[in-house]
C-alpha cells in the first residue's frame, strides 16, 4: 500500500497546486466583475462540468475499469479498439452539443442588447469549449487506468489554470476584462490543455490500427449508461442549489454561494487525489475478490482523504472571516457560514464517501445513481425550503443533509455488499 499513499501525496499536492490557482482566479474574477457577470460566470462554468462529466456518456469509468483489470494493458489490442472507440465517440457526441449550443447562442443574440448582450457571446464560447473539456475528462480517466496518476492530474489540475490564468492577467493589462474575454482564456486553455492529454496518450501507448469499430461503441454505451446515470444525478445533485439559487434569491446571493462553494469545497482536493489514485486498485481487488486487501484499501483510502479535510475544516473555520474581509468585496460578507457548512459537508465526504468509487469501479453503479437520486431528491426539497428564509445558508444546510444521505447510505451498501469492514474500520487489517 505505500506506493498508493506515495501516489496519492502527489496527486494531493498536484491537486493542492491547482486548486489554489484556480482560487486565486476566481478572487481576481469576483473583484473585476458586477456581481450579475460573476453569476453568469459560474453557471457557464457549471455547464462545463456537466460536459466534462455527462458528455462522457460513461466510458471514462468502464475504459478506466477496462485498463486497469487488463494484463499487459498497453499491447492488447481489444484495449486498445475500446480506448479508441470512446476518443471518438466522446469527441462526436460533443461536437453535436456544441453545435446545438451554438445554434442557441446565434437565434438568442438578436433578442439581447445592452447589459445582456455579452451572454449569447459568452453563451458561443462555452459551445467551443464543450469538446476541450470532454476530451480532457475522457482521458484523464484513461490515464489513471495506466497508473499514470500524477500525469494525469497535471495538466487538468495545474496547466489549465496556469493559462486561464494567463489570459485573464493579458485582458486585464489591457483593461478589457469582462464576463467575454473571460469565457474565451477559458476556452483557448482548455482546447490547449485537451492536446496536451491527446500527445501524452500518443506518447504513452495507442495503437493506431486498432480503428473505433460498432461493436465496440455499443459495449461502451451499455455499460456506461448505468454510470451516465449516476453520474447525471450526482453532478445535478452537486449543482442543484446553484441552479435553484439563480431564480429564487438573484445574482448577488448566487454569486455569493459559488464564492461559498468553491472555497467550502477545497476538502474534496484530497478527496479527488484518493479516489483518483484508488480507482485501478479497486478494480483489481475486485476482480481477484481480495476482499481482505479490498477493505484494507477502501478503509486506508478513507483515512488519506479525511484527515487533510479535517485539518482544511479548521482551518476555514478560523481563517476564512479575516480573508473574506480583506479580500472579496463586501457583497460577499455572508459567505462565511455557507462555506462553514459546505465544508463540513466535504469533510463527510472524504471519511465515508470513497465507497461509491469502489461501486463504479465494481461494476455497480446503480447503486451509486439510487444513493445519488436519494442526495438529489433532499437537496431539491429542502433547497427552497431553507433557502428562502435563510439565504446561501439554507442552500448549504440542503447540501449537507444531502451528502449525509448519499455517503452514508453508499458506506453500509458497499460494506454488506462485499462483506467488508464499514469503512474506515478495516484500516487495522
Amino acid at each position: 500500500m505505500k506506493d498508493l499513499i506515495h501516489s496519492s501525496l502527489l496527486v494531493t499536492g498536484t491537486r493542492v497546486a491547482g486548486i489554489v490557482l484556480q482560487s486565486l482566479l476566481v478572487l481576481l474574477l469576483a473583484r473585476a466583475l458586477p456581481v450579475s457577470h460573476m453569476d453568469v460566470f459560474a453557471l457557464g462554468y457549471a455547464g462545463l462540468g456537466f460536459a466534462r462529466i455527462l458528455g462522457l456518456v460513461g466510458t471514462d469509468q468502464v475504459t478506466m475499469r477496462l485498463t486497469a483489470a487488463t494484463e499487459n494493458n498497453r499491447h492488447d489490442r481489444r484495449l486498445q479498439g475500446h480506448l479508441n472507440t470512446s476518443l471518438f465517440l466522446v469527441t462526436a457526441l460533443n461536437v453535436l452539443i456544441a453545435v446545438a449550443v451554438t445554434v442557441v447562442a446565434f437565434w438568442t443574440k438578436p433578442w439581447l442588447s445592452g447589459e445582456l448582450g455579452p451572454f449569447s457571446t459568452s453563451l458561443l464560447l462555452v459551445a467551443c469549449a464543450i469538446p476541450a473539456f470532454a476530451i480532457i475528462g475522457l482521458l484523464t480517466a484513461q490515464l489513471r487506468g495506466f497508473d499514470y496518476n500524477v500525469l494525469a492530474r497535471i495538466p487538468d489540475s495545474v496547466v489549465l489554470q496556469l493559462l486561464f490564468g494567463m489570459g485573464l492577467v493579458f485582458f486585464l493589462m489591457r483593461r478589457e476584462l469582462d464576463l467575454v474575454s473571460a469565457f474565451l482564456s477559458l476556452a483557448l486553455a482548455a482546447w490547449i490543455v485537451a492536446a496536451v492529454y491527446v500527445l501524452i496518450r500518443f506518447r504513452i501507448a495507442i495503437d493506431l490500427t486498432a480503428t473505433p469499430t460498432w461493436k465496440a461503441a455499443r459495449m461502451l454505451l451499455t455499460e456506461g449508461r448505468e454510470v451516465l446515470y449516476a453520474l447525471t444525478v450526482t453532478a445535478l445533485a452537486a449543482r442543484a442549489p446553484l441552479l435553484f439559487s439563480a431564480p429564487l434569491l438573484g445574482p448577488a446571493a448566487t454569486a455569493v454561494l459559488d464564492i461559498a462553494t468553491r472555497f467550502g469545497t477545497l476538502p474534496t482536493i484530497t478527496t479527488s487525489s484518493v479516489t483518483a489514485t484508488f480507482s485501478p486498485r479497486f478494480a483489481a481487488l475486485v476482480y481477484t475478490d481480495n476482499r481482505q486487501d479490498l477493505s484494507r484499501a477502501l478503509s486506508l483510502s478513507s483515512v488519506l482523504a479525511a484527515a487533510p479535510a479535517l485539518i482544511c475544516l479548521a482551518a476555514i473555520g478560523l481563517g476564512a472571516p479575516f480573508l473574506i474581509r480583506a479580500i472579496l468585496p463586501v457583497a460577499y460578507a455572508q459567505a462565511y457560514p455557507p462555506k462553514l457548512v459546505i465544508c463540513a459537508a466535504a469533510v463527510i465526504n472524504a471519511a465515508i464517501g470513497v465507497a461509491s468509487t469502489l461501486l463504479f469501479m465494481a461494476g455497480e453503479s446503480h447503486v451509486v445513481r439510487n444513493f445519488s437520486l436519494a442526495q438529489l431528491i433532499a437537496i431539491c426539497v429542502l433547497s427552497p425550503a431553507l433557502g428562502l428564509p435563510f439565504g446561501p445558508l439554507g442552500f448549504a444546510l440542503a447540501i449537507l443533509a444531502g451528502t449525509i444521505v448519499r455517503d452514508f447510505g453508499l458506506a453500509v451498501w458497499a460494506s454488506r455488499q462485499f462483506r467488508i469492514e464499514l469503512s474506515p474500520l478495516g484500516i487495522g487489517r
